[in-house]
Parts: structure tokens; C-alpha cells; sequence
């Protein structure tokens, strides 16, 4: 009994000997399958966690509104890039320089977008293109320059950072750059009379201008470039940069042209996509009617020297032209000043005057009759003579209505109107003929600035979104 005991207590032993060799081995394993599935699950919710750095004040592509959110069209793009991706995303707004730091030292995973530049290529790689954006410059309205070159002594500004001080500097390196942190600044400080010229996108530059209702103080003399707007990453991170790519493809046509249409950047229209087709197209209808277009031509002739004023006076021909009433290239206004309903000066009728031409030059030109009512009743002008007390005649008219175009459109409007009267039946008339305007012309109403463009018989204005649409496709 006792020798059966001893076997039994050896086997109890022999039995609590292994069991407590094999627990560690098994604490271990559990361990190891712990750490395992914690890092698959850290690594899965780093890779469903991304933050992007973008611009506070870059309108309306990236910025910060009134109530502190980041808002824009590149914001747009990447929410609903992140929705399709089942990616959550985190907006970093700050300066450009600020904003690439934060890519570099790995505090933001992606840059919303920007041009790609050989210094940029040193630190990030590109994602395929997003969209274009031009780059202007812009001047004050009384400088009389045309372009880059005639810049001078003059002063640039420019975002820190930009891409453009990079372009600026390769090729025109006698251009004179002084750098801000973002372009609300840059455009303050051009507002202020600190600079006379700056370089930025359009159209951000508007929106800013826009906000200070001061769009008529700066004018665009030339495009400096346009390049497409791509996202940014730390160099090497193929990752990322394949998860960029891939989900864009998944982002429609129809879905980018909603986002550009919500912040008025939509794309051009089918006659401006296809207008290399439809040109064709006219020239083969030219080539096959060729003997009625003789005809067209030598028409069109007579009507051309019948506008243009450059022929002497011929009472019958100014009778034809008021015979064909309004249209999109004629317009008739009873008087410049003088209501004959109230019997007053009345300056509403001066701003209607200043609207017509501005409509005119922003669309394909006309000609604008004073002293002509809407029926094509010649009632004459000599009602606005007697409301100029030193010179109560014609050369009153002209001082005056020169005036109201170069305060209210600026003097360099004056060389896209060319002025004439003429007496019909003992009735004065004033025929103004306008041609289309080389940059968009924008005029002061009711203490904001107002866009007008001629549509049937009639100038009408555009909204802000309507405006930038119109002037990118016009210009």
C-alpha cells in the first residue's frame, strides 16, 4: 500500500512539473497574440486616420469663415474623397510655410493641394493633377503696363513660399518680390499702398478684392502661367501616395463639376471645350455658301462704316440704324440727366448711362443712342444742355459724360468709346460706339461694385459666383 501510495504522490508530481513548465510557455503565447492583433488594430486605425494641412485664407479653394470652420472647394474634394474611402480626416488651416513644415516634421499626413515645383520635389511627392489654376498679375489701375517686363523698380507681392517666387525668380530675376504669409495679407498691404503689384490665383485675388469692395482698384495686365493643382506627401510615402490616386479615380467628372459649381469654378462650356470642332464646322459652312458670304460681307461692311462714325454725317443712315431698334448691339436712352418725368437732374439716369456702356464693353460691343426713346422717337438732348450751367451746350455734354466714364470705369475705358452728335430734324443726338474691353469692367452701384453684361436688349448684372465664371471663359 504504501509503495502504491509513493508511485501515486510521484505521478501527482511529475504531473504539477510539467503543468508548471507549459504556463509560462502559454503566458507568452497569449502575450505575443495580444500584441499582435493591439498593433494590427493601432496599424488599422492609423491607416483609417489622416490629416491634411491646408490654407487659412486661400478663397475659395481653402479657408477659415466667420465661424472658424474650414470651408473650400479643396475641402469639398477631400471630404468627399474620405467619405468614398471610409477615411476619417483631420484639417490643419495655417499659412503655406506653416503648412509645409507640418508635412515635412510629419504633423500633417497630406498637403490639400499646391503646384508641383523642383524645389518642392526635394521633400514631397505629387499626386496626379486636381485641377488648373491660373496665375495673374495684377496692378493698380493707374499704372500703364502690359505686362512683366514693364514692371521696373516696381514691388511684387507674393506668398511666402508660393510657387510663383520660385517662377518669378527663374525667369524674371530682376523682379522685385517681397513675401507675406498668405494672400489676405498680400492684398492688404496692396489695399494699404504698401505694394502697386502682386502676384496670385485667380480667383482668389477677386474674392479678396470682392470682400473690400475694391475690385476696381487693381487691374489683371497679364497670366503668368497655369498649372495644375496637385496633393502633396512627405517624399517615399508610396503608401499614402497609391491611397491618393486610387481614390481619386473613384471621384466622377460629375461630382468634381458639382463641387467647382458650388463655389462658381465651373468648368467652361461645351461651345469653349469644343470650340476647335465647331470652328471647323463654321469654316466648311463658309467654304460651301462662299457666294451668299460675298454678299454677307460687303453687308456687313456698310453696317461696320455705319457704327464706326468715321464717314461724314449721313442723315438716312443714323434713320436705319434707329429703324432697327434695341438689340443686343444697340441700345436707345431718351436723355443723359435730365427726367422728363419729374422735370429734375436725375443721377440715376447718369448711372444707367455708365451700366449700358460697361455691359457693352464686357460683352461684343454696341452702340448706345442718347436722345432716342424706346419706341425710336427722336426727342433730342438739348434738355440735358440746359442742365450745365457754364456750358449749356454740346461741348457740356461731352465734358460731362467724359466724366462719368473715367470716374466711375477709369480713363483707360476711354479708348473703347468713340463719341459723335449729330442734329436730326433740329434735334440733337449722341451716338456712342463701344468696343469690347480687353479686362472685365466693374462700376460702382448703391456703394457696392457691380458686373453687367449685355443678354437680348438689355444689360443685366451677374452675381460674384456668376461674374468669375463669365470673366474666366470672357477673358
Amino acid at each position: 500500500m504504501t509503495n502504491i501510495l509513493k508511485r501515486l504522490d510521484n505521478k501527482e508530481n511529475k504531473s504539477v512539473s510539467v503543468h508548471g513548465r507549459a504556463c509560462p510557455k502559454i503566458f507568452l503565447a497569449l502575450v505575443a497574440v495580444f500584441i499582435f492583433f493591439g498593433f494590427v488594430r493601432f496599424s488599422t486605425a492609423n491607416a483609417a486616420m489622416l490629416t491634411i494641412a491646408c490654407y487659412e485664407d486661400y478663397r475659395p479653394y481653402s479657408y477659415v469663415d466667420n465661424k472658424g470652420q474650414v470651408v473650400g472647394m479643396l475641402v469639398d474634394f477631400w471630404i468627399l474623397w474620405a467619405e468614398k474611402n471610409q477615411i476619417e480626416l483631420t484639417f490643419l488651416p495655417g499659412p503655406l510655410t506653416r503648412s509645409l513644415d507640418r508635412i515635412k516634421t510629419g504633423e500633417a499626413d497630406i498637403m490639400i493641394g499646391l503646384f508641383r515645383s523642383e524645389d518642392r520635389t526635394k521633400y514631397l511627392d505629387f499626386s496626379t493633377p486636381m485641377i488648373d489654376i491660373q496665375t495673374n498679375l495684377y496692378v493698380v489701375q493707374k499704372m500703364e503696363i502690359d505686362s512683366v517686363e514693364e514692371l521696373g523698380d516696381t514691388i511684387v507681392g507674393v506668398i511666402e513660399n508660393d510657387y510663383v517666387v520660385e517662377y518669378l525668380s527663374q525667369k524674371y530675376p530682376d523682379v522685385r518680390i517681397k513675401t507675406f504669409p498668405g494672400s489676405a495679407q498680400v492684398v492688404k498691404n496692396a489695399l494699404a499702398g504698401r505694394i502697386s503689384a502682386y502676384a496670385l490665383d485667380f480667383p482668389n485675388a477677386i474674392f479678396l478684392l470682392a470682400e473690400n469692395d475694391s475690385l476696381l482698384k487693381f487691374k489683371r495686365v497679364q497670366t503668368l502661367y497655369t498649372e495644375k493643382l496637385r496633393a502633396g506627401v512627405k517624399k517615399g510615402n508610396s503608401q499614402l501616395m497609391g491611397l491618393i490616386n486610387s481614390g481619386r479615380k473613384g471621384i466622377s467628372k460629375q461630382e468634381i463639376e458639382t463641387i467647382l459649381s458650388k463655389w462658381g469654378l465651373s468648368p467652361p462650356p461645351l461651345i469653349v471645350q469644343y470650340r476647335v470642332w465647331i470652328i471647323g464646322f463654321i469654316l466648311l459652312l463658309l467654304a460651301a455658301c462662299i457666294g451668299f458670304a460675298s454678299y454677307s460681307m460687303k453687308l456687313k461692311s456698310r453696317m461696320g462704316r455705319l457704327k464706326s462714325g468715321n464717314r461724314p454725317f449721313k442723315k438716312e443712315e443714323w434713320l436705319a440704324l434707329i429703324s432697327q431698334g434695341e438689340n443686343d448691339w444697340l441700345e436707345f436712352k431718351s436723355s443723359m440727366r435730365w427726367n422728363l418725368a419729374t422735370l429734375k437732374t436725375d443721377k440715376v439716369l447718369e448711372a444707367v448711362i455708365v451700366k449700358t456702356i460697361s455691359a457693352f464693353m464686357n460683352a461684343k460691343g454696341g452702340t448706345l443712342l442718347i436722345g432716342v426713346d424706346d419706341r425710336g422717337e427722336v426727342l433730342g438732348i438739348e434738355s440735358d444742355y440746359n442742365t450745365f450751367q457754364k456750358k449749356p451746350d454740346r461741348d457740356g455734354f461731352m465734358l460731362k459724360l467724359s466724366s462719368l466714364v473715367g470716374q466711375n470705369m477709369g480713363r483707360q475705358s476711354h479708348k473703347f468709346i468713340s463719341t459723335e452728335i449729330q442734329s436730326i430734324d433740329g434735334r440733337d443726338i449722341c451716338r456712342i460706339t463701344i468696343k469690347p474691353g480687353e479686362r472685365p469692367v466693374f462700376i460702382k452701384e448703391k456703394g457696392k461694385e457691380s458686373f453687367y453684361i449685355r443678354a437680348g436688349a438689355a444689360s443685366v448684372p451677374l452675381s460674384l459666383s456668376e461674374s468669375h465664371e463669365y470673366i474666366s471663359s470672357r477673358w
